[in-house]
């Protein structure tokens, strides 16, 4: 009989294990980390992460998540375990001299979040007081690496996908072809989310509240605005039906294959957070 494979001890070993490490000089090693900085003051760039109180974290105006989604797992994890990975954060003066227009927004807090909105929420409705963060120097295209984070993990609706592709468009003067280049995409997936640009606000409203599938929305954007009009639209308000979200759960495993085969598709599907909380159910 051949031997037992643990899942847990796979997902917790992480990926296939790198070279041996190269020895650290011992002034190196001994070098202590980062004190915290005082409350409302900002570290200077760090490469490792510094602990800061969540007062002093303002969120990024550019986010394109226009909604975050599943929080209650994810800050049940962070309650019990913490944050485990480290939110990346400029320094106020560093933002607004990319983004001086949005000054108003995230007012006097010394950071502003660039990638790690979820786990900011979720530490927040955990009851945290600080998180790790990682300071970086550089704001001049947050909304550019926003936008592939999360269109990579799959993390936006496809109205967010398309709006948000649509300001990189504008910004940058990107192609349609550079776009997909820069978010690891085929140029169809580029094109088929920016179909819903061409949708009458009131529609686009309509995609996003769910009354209206993705499908349906595409037909309707082939048609002129003025022509434009919801399904089965008599004049009279549609019912409401619960919003449309993606389903995370289902994850297509083949039965036969080997634990670790199993452990590369939750990786491939799975957001980080994700992963941890699976880690957690099965070593129970």
């Amino acid at each position: 009989m051949g031997r037992r494979t643990d899942l847990s001890s796979l997902l917790s070993s992480g990926p296939a294990p790198a070279p041996a490490p190269v020895p650290v000089p011992a002034a190196e090693a001994a070098e202590p980390p980062a004190a915290p900085a005082a409350p409302g003051t900002a570290h200077p760039v760090t490469t490792h992460p510094v602990t800061v109180a969540l007062a002093d974290l303002a969120e990024n105006p550019d986010n394109p998540r226009h909604e975050l989604r599943d929080l209650d797992g994810l800050a049940e994890t962070v309650r019990e375990r913490g944050v485990l990975q480290a939110l990346g954060v400029v320094p106020r003066a560093v933002f607004l001299a990319a983004h001086p227009h949005h000054e108003e927004a995230v007012g006097r807090a010394p950071y502003v979040v660039l990638h790690g909105h979820r786990r900011l929420a979720a530490a927040r409705m955990a009851g945290l007081d600080e998180v790790p963060v990682l300071v970086r120097d550089d704001a001049s295209r947050t909304d550019e690496d926003a936008l592939v984070e999360n269109v990579q993990r799959d993390d936006l609706t496809e109205l967010e996908q398309a709006q948000a592709i649509q300001g990189l468009i504008r910004s940058y003067g990107y192609s349609q072809r550079q776009v997909a280049a820069r978010i690891g995409k085929t140029q169809g997936f580029v094109s088929q989310r920016l179909s819903l640009m061409k949708l009458r606000e009131d529609i686009q409203e309509a995609l996003a509240d769910g009354r209206v599938s993705v499908e349906d929305a595409r037909r309707i954007a082939r048609l002129p605005q003025d022509e434009q009009a919801l399904p089965g639209d008599t004049g009279t308000p549609p019912p409401t039906v619960p919003k449309a979200r993606r389903d995370y759960g289902v994850i297509k495993i083949d039965s036969r294959g080997t634990p670790e085969q199993v452990v590369e598709s939750l990786r491939r599907h799975l957001a980080p957070a994700a992963l941890d909380r699976v880690l957690e159910l099965l070593g129970r």
